[in-house]
């Protein structure tokens, strides 16, 4: 558990009655106890957004609660996991709490967790426990934990739903991953976040960062050439998402393609300046879902590398009087750290969908 994140109450597996009403008394009851016996008088129970997990096995549970470990302290919320499995006989739930403790240990933010479970033959009980369940006029965010946008209880959920957080590199290839994350934007009509693409946020920062200054900008129009690799046998997610990202924001327009599952070449143009492309998957060593971006101008050649072992991205430019390197921290990527940035980001301009969109286009869907 984070170190200033406690567990005030845990009625982990310990059957309640899947009644809103008993559920809404029994959380009522924890903060009343926690308050009688001097937990701490300022504790805070705090809901800005429901988030809603949708998924199946020890994975999902374990995701769920790693997740619930580091939300109190900057997105206080109610915590529903929603979890199809076949070892319980009929739907039941369970509850509890968690608390975000101040380093001064005054003031505690605190979030309401419930679990529920049901078979598969129960999902459209499971589905209705959910949105009764629901805090009334709060964000409804969705999670799905390695389920299908089509899976017959996260289609139920994402109904409800004002966002919707999943992955594409866990939905198969690339084409196929994007176009159902599209899909779900289209027939559910909310706003889907890519864990893939929030796993590239420091990638993006870094390579926005080779062309600031006062010539930045005349730096950008002078593109020539962009690669990207990816250390595994197939394109990813992550690398078809930066290249998206990049040729969108350049405004480049696709003139020549030629793709395959482990490559991706392109010429594109902005106006009459030509930019090559390339994608490739490149295996050897642990597998990376992004390994290496090289951008290349007349005048210099910048770099980002990411090493495997120490987690660290080696960024260096290079030009023909000499070079610059350093050495940065990678952004965390597990699904916990992903989603915390992401509910940072509800609300900003969603350049993800640009990305997805040229993306696409690159992989001749």
């Amino acid at each position: 558990m984070a170190p200033d994140v406690a567990s005030i109450e845990r009625l982990a597996e310990e059957p309640l009655a899947v009644d809103p009403g008993a559920i809404e008394d029994e959380f009522n009851r924890i903060w009343r106890d926690t308050a009688a016996e001097g937990y701490d008088s300022s504790s805070v129970r705090l809901r800005v957004l429901n988030l809603v997990a949708v998924g199946r096995g020890d994975e999902a549970v374990a995701a769920f609660d790693a997740a619930m470990e580091v939300l109190p302290q900057r997105h206080p919320c109610r915590g529903i996991l929603a979890l199809i499995d076949e070892s319980t006989p009929r739907l039941a739930s369970s509850i509890g709490a968690r608390c975000w403790r101040s380093p001064a240990g005054g003031r505690h933010v605190c979030s309401e967790e419930v679990h529920l479970r049901a078979p598969a033959a129960q999902h459209q009980e499971l589905a209705s426990a959910v949105l009764a369940l629901l805090v009334p006029d709060l964000v409804v965010a969705a999670w799905l934990i390695g389920v299908a946008p089509d899976d017959e209880l996260a289609a139920d959920v994402l109904d409800a739903a004002d966002r919707v957080f999943l992955d594409s590199a866990r939905l198969g290839d690339p084409p196929s991953a994007l176009q159902a994350i599209a899909a779900v934007a289209r027939k559910h009509e909310v706003e889907p976040t890519d864990f893939a693409w929030g796993r590239t946020a420091g990638w993006r920062e870094l390579v926005a960062q080779f062309f600031d200054g006062d010539d930045g900008l005349a730096q950008l129009r002078r593109i020539e050439t962009v690669e990207i690799t990816c250390a595994t046998p197939r394109l990813t997610s992550e690398a078809m998402l930066v290249a998206g990202w990049l040729v969108s924001r350049l405004g480049l327009s696709l003139a020549d393609l030629s793709c395959a599952p482990d490559r991706v070449e392109a010429t594109l143009y902005e106006r009459t300046r030509g930019v090559t492309l390339h994608v490739r998957a490149a295996p050897g060593g642990p597998p990376l879902p992004l390994q290496h971006v090289r951008i290349t101008t007349p005048e210099a050649t910048r770099s980002l590398e990411l090493h495997a072992e120490s987690g660290h991205l080696h960024v260096r430019e290079r030009w023909a009087d000499g070079e610059a390197r350093r050495t940065v921290q990678a952004t965390p990527e597990d699904d916990a750290s992903v989603l915390n940035r992401s509910l940072d980001a509800l609300g900003e301009p969603d350049v993800y969908a640009e990305a997805r969109r040229a993306a696409l286009a690159l992989l001749g869907g």
